[in-house]
């Protein structure tokens, strides 16, 4: 299902009605996604308070029957980093989409590099609004890919390793 519908649905729910009743100057934020093989797709939406500086976040499965919320969470960013509201009508593309093109990246160009969890995050970065796409792989690296989800295109990648033992 598409991360549009999936908001959309959940902003009709009884539960983030009397939330958002509540906390008028909160903005939604990111869009968590980690997927596990075998397992169903679990939705982590983010909505930040700029007065209060604090987030809440929402987890929910495709079907909005189990809704779980952490409310009034600090945020960890680095001083002066902003913290960017999304445009869900710049979200064009979705995560499957997204994540099916930096598989064929992968598959391209880090061959060796074969993920064993994929963590998927839609955030409004410096880089612009993008699907934040992160391999945890088999060589013990990560490899970042960030997708506009706008247009599709990849306009970042990097390999990073996990541990560095240094001598």
């Amino acid at each position: 299902m598409k991360v549009l519908e999936i908001l959309k649905r959940f902003k009709q729910t009884e539960q983030f009605r009397q939330w958002q009743a509540k906390n008028k100057d909160s903005k939604l934020v990111h869009v968590f996604i980690m997927l596990d093989p075998g397992q169903d797709v679990k939705y982590d939406i983010g909505f930040y308070d700029y007065k209060k500086k604090l987030m809440t976040s929402f987890t929910v499965d495709e079907e909005l029957k189990d809704i779980q919320s952490r409310e009034d969470k600090e945020v960890f960013k680095k001083p002066g980093e902003k913290i960017n509201p999304l445009d869900e009508s710049r979200l064009k593309v979705c995560f499957r989409d997204a994540s099916a093109k930096c598989r064929e990246l992968q598959n391209n160009k880090y061959k060796q590099h074969a993920p064993i969890k994929e963590v998927i995050i839609l955030q409004n970065i410096d880089c612009g609004q993008v699907w934040n796409i992160t391999y945890i792989t088999k060589t013990f690296q990560t490899l970042n890919m960030k997708v506009d989800a706008e247009t599709g295109d990849i306009v970042e990648e990097k390999l990073h390793q996990i541990f560095t033992f240094d001598k």
